[in-house]
């Protein structure tokens, strides 16, 4: 799972950044927000964001990524938990706020409950999907070779099942902030279908959306 934190504090950072690397996190950070703007959509799994920090604060640029992506979990970090300040958290588009000082176990609680899913998601045609591991196994239990990109995009359309994922919200996850056409994408998508099974796969005039039973 790939995480930014936006922090100032740098002893701060350092610990949220080493406890969530031991378990297994891809941890992204800044300490300035402008920084974090620029590199926001990025294919991040979940933002941790503190709000007084330099140039952007953590709610102006919590705004800016909801303009591109509604369903990504942020946390919001704040040592001011006043009933303005709360109100203007989940006006911005948090998902839920710890006030300063927290204990790291209440930070890994929250994003677990923010992003967990089913841990196998049952496909059709008999393909599973394991989400731990990001591994798609097909009707004999056998893994799927993906390409990194593949695996990415399979992830994101199981985490929204049951909606279409846009084509903006793929262009920002699956390729991680780098400038691609939508040539690309169906491209990767027209290679991907021969290794699953037909009607896996369901294109919308703005993107895709995968089977599930």
């Amino acid at each position: 799972m790939k995480v930014l934190i936006l922090e100032d504090d740098e002893s701060l950072l350092e610990i949220i950044k080493e406890v969530l690397e031991d378990k297994g996190f891809n941890v992204v950070c800044f300490r300035d927000g402008q920084e974090a703007l620029e590199n926001c959509l990025n294919g991040f799994d979940c933002f941790i964001l503190d709000i007084n920090v330099p140039n952007v604060d953590g709610l102006s640029l919590l705004k800016e990524i909801r303009e591109h992506d509604k369903w990504t979990p942020a946390i919001i970090i704040s040592a001011n938990s006043e009933l303005e300040n709360l109100q203007r958290a989940y006006a911005s588009g948090c998902n839920d706020f710890i006030k300063k000082p927290f204990y790291m176990y209440e930070l890994e609680t929250k994003i677990k409950q923010l992003c967990s899913l089913e841990e196998t998601n049952r496909l059709i045609n008999g393909f599973t999907y394991d989400i731990e591991t990001k591994t798609l196994f097909n009707e004999q239990n056998e893994a799927i070779k993906l390409t990194k990109k593949e695996r990415r995009f399979i992830f994101l359309l199981v985490k929204h099942q049951n909606r279409m994922t846009s084509i903006e919200a793929i262009e920002n996850y699956v390729w991680e902030g780098e400038t691609i056409s939508s040539m690309a994408i169906r491209s990767m998508v027209k290679r991907l279908r021969t290794k699953l099974p037909e009607g896996m796969i369901i294109s919308h005039h703005f993107g895709y959306e995968i089977k599930t039973i």
